[in-house]
């Protein structure tokens, strides 16, 4: 079988932090004996070979100059609340260059299914080559795509065509299940498949790695640390996370804070940090690389991500890093909206707060701070939970099966 997989987003380059998720994808896939070709616009940070483990990676100009090409890689929306003002005079050029080359590659290729990430843009793109060539189209939702179409009538038009045009939907969230009925999708077009990841992934690291990383960041010897990871934009929820540690920090003295990750919201969060008092306690490494994070995750206590449906109503399908810090072992506290419930069974393997809660998860934070046997018990049942259903081999699977019934439907 050969697919096509279209994304705006890609790991740029060696150990980079971009959609992880699409490449995993794409490499599994690969390694399942599907002929895999990634389409994805060209960026100018972009350094990478066009054949990456086994799968085809192709790019695609859409406008000069070339650092004029600003959309996708999370540069499209000002902290993911609203669409920055370059996206509307640059859009239409993506649109009809990806259009362009996609059809080419099919005449190419022949792919038997095109596999869009993302409703906007990649979605239009993919729906305009499927009806012309006839060819089965999965749309796969992450979240911001869903906010995206909803933005103004243009947007909700090409969505609503897109969908119609759409094969199967698939979300990594129940969330997005109501939109997409108001969209017109019907029930039987709809499918819930959650990301994968492995530990194998994520290795841990000698002892001597997370000695360096500990006092590289000036964190006390005997200190616990709370990790979250992502973005830094609102609808992460990290500066609840940091109202919820000046409680924590009163009942668990020995504990230390990482935010990692950069984003338009960091010096927001910096200075909420010193205005509460704690900044003395909560540590901002900024962008971790790719090869970096399995330390971060091994070296922590607790992985913390308190999502929230940010003021414009925009909110993750399910956030990759909780599947990591599931596969590394780690009990994770998190809010109970979109999609993690659907990976994160409460008192299981975590504990899942209201969101917006502070109180909630100040309380979750410090009843697994002040007791290692459940921290262990949480963390390995999340890691043979990603074992036994959500490694990316199994997730495949299910994305196979998704291309089988889009062929025969589409026969």
């Amino acid at each position: 079988m050969k697919v096509c997989l279209l994304t705006h987003s890609y790991p740029r380059f060696p150990n980079d932090t971009t959609a992880p998720f699409v490449e995993s994808t794409a490499e599994t896939l690969q390694k399942h004996g599907v002929d895999v070709t990634v389409l994805t616009p060209d960026t100018p940070k972009s350094n990478r070979t066009l054949t990456h483990r086994g799968a085809n990676l192709q790019t695609y100009r859409y406008f000069f100059p070339r650092q004029l090409q600003m959309l996708g890689y999370s540069n499209t929306l000002v902290n993911d609340c609203e669409l920055k003002r370059y996206v509307y005079l640059l859009a239409p050029f993506m649109f009809l260059s990806g259009i362009f080359h996609l059809f080419r590659l099919h005449r190419k290729h022949h792919f038997d299914v095109i596999h869009t990430f993302w409703l906007l843009p990649n979605g239009f793109i993919g729906a305009v080559v499927s009806k012309l060539c006839r060819v089965p189209l999965m749309v796969a939702l992450r979240g911001s795509d869903i906010f995206i179409s909803k933005q103004n009538p243009v947007f909700r038009t090409i969505a609503r065509w897109t969908l119609k045009q759409a094969t199967i939907v698939t979300s990594v969230t129940p969330t997005f299940f109501s939109d997409l009925e108001n969209f017109g999708v019907p029930k039987e077009k709809r499918r819930l498949i959650p990301n994968g990841s492995h530990p194998c992934l994520f290795p841990a690291p000698p002892s001597s790695q997370l000695n360096a990383l500990r006092q590289q960041m000036s964190i006390p010897e005997g200190d616990l640390i709370v990790f979250a990871l992502g973005r830094i934009v609102l609808k992460k929820g990290f500066d609840i996370l940091i109202q919820a540690f000046l409680f924590v920090k009163e009942k668990v003295p020995n504990v230390t804070l990482i935010i990692g990750g950069d984003g338009t919201d960091l010096e927001r969060l910096k200075t909420l940090a010193k205005d509460l008092g704690v900044s003395d306690r909560v540590r901002f490494p900024g962008t971790i690389s790719r090869a970096d994070v399995p330390t971060y995750f091994h070296l922590c206590d607790i992985f913390s991500l308190p999502a929230i449906f940010d003021p414009k109503g925009n909110v993750d399908g399910c956030p990759n890093v909780i599947l990591e810090a599931m596969a590394c072992g780690k009990p994770v506290v998190a809010s109970g909206i979109s999609g993690i419930p659907v990976v994160v069974k409460d008192a299981a393997i975590g504990i899942l707060v209201e969101e917006k809660n502070i109180t909630q998860l100040a309380e979750a934070l410090v009843t697994l701070l002040t007791d290692e046997a459940k921290r262990e018990q949480f963390g390995r049942a999340g890691q043979q939970r990603i074992l036994n259903e959500l490694t990316w081999d199994k997730v495949i699977e299910h994305i196979k099966d998704v291309y089988q019934h889009s062929v025969k439907t589409n026969a």
